[in-house]
């Protein structure tokens, strides 16, 4: 038996193997090249190409940005213009409230200093009742006068009546019976106009109707005054009567 001895030399078998891939690499980058200058496929357009598209989409970039600022200014000045116009009725609404606010303090004063009627005497200038919010409570005022050339002091007292429905049976309520002091009459001492002013509260389940205003002056029975004013149904109403 012949023993036969081979030298082994494995980087020379990678060396091989390596040269190889590479000439595969190689020939078919080649093809590949080859196809597309066939194809007509220019290298350096394509780059050109690539660069002019990458300088568009930072330009549509830019305007995109530019657009969006331009709408947020838009917007703002929108906003603005509402808020100053929001402004604009608000101040309108408040002159006109002021304005005709101001007409019935001439009409009042112009009540007492130049009188339709110009005898001498106590008058129940105006009456009027409005809700203060809470459920069931309203705020009442009772203006007094007497004529400007007048120059005595008059005194009494104010009685108020509501007239209404106490679940669904008719009812009388005077103004203890709807003040939270039991507030039997409210007292007036003037030379010109007085202002009386108060709060009362229905009963649960009352439906008023009607109120009865008296003005009583102190001694004088024959100059009582009496006035009788519907009670408007909505809850939201201001009712004034007015001689």
């Amino acid at each position: 038996m012949t023993l036969v001895v081979k030298p082994h030399s494995p980087w020379k078998t990678r060396l091989v193997i390596a040269l190889a891939l590479a000439a595969v690499v190689s020939a078919g980058w080649s093809l590949f090249e080859y196809g597309r200058y066939s194809a007509g496929f220019d290298a350096a357009d394509a780059i050109k190409e690539h660069d002019a598209l990458i300088a568009a989409n930072k330009r549509l970039k830019a305007k995109v940005d530019e657009l969006r600022e331009q709408k947020a200014m838009v917007q703002r000045a929108g906003q603005i213009d509402h808020q100053a116009y929001t402004d604009l009725q608000g101040n309108l609404k408040n002159l006109q409230d002021e304005i005709l606010e101001l007409k019935e303090e001439l009409a009042f004063y112009r009540g007492i200093v130049s009188p339709r009627d110009t005898s001498p005497g106590l008058r129940l200038q105006s009456f009027r009742v409005e809700p203060t919010g809470q459920e069931r409570r309203y705020r009442f005022t009772v203006v007094l006068t007497q004529v400007l050339k007048n120059d005595t002091v008059t005194r009494g007292s104010v009685r108020l009546s509501i007239d209404g429905l106490q679940n669904g049976i008719q009812k009388d309520l005077s103004l203890d019976d709807v003040t939270a002091k039991k507030v039997k009459e409210l007292a007036y001492k003037f030379k010109y106009f007085q202002n009386i002013e108060g709060e009362l509260t229905l009963p649960k389940g009352f439906t008023a109707q009607r109120v009865t205003v008296q003005v009583l002056p102190r001694g004088r029975d024959r100059d009582k005054i009496e006035e009788t004013y519907d009670w408007p149904a909505e809850e939201t109403m201001t009712h004034v009567g007015e001689q």
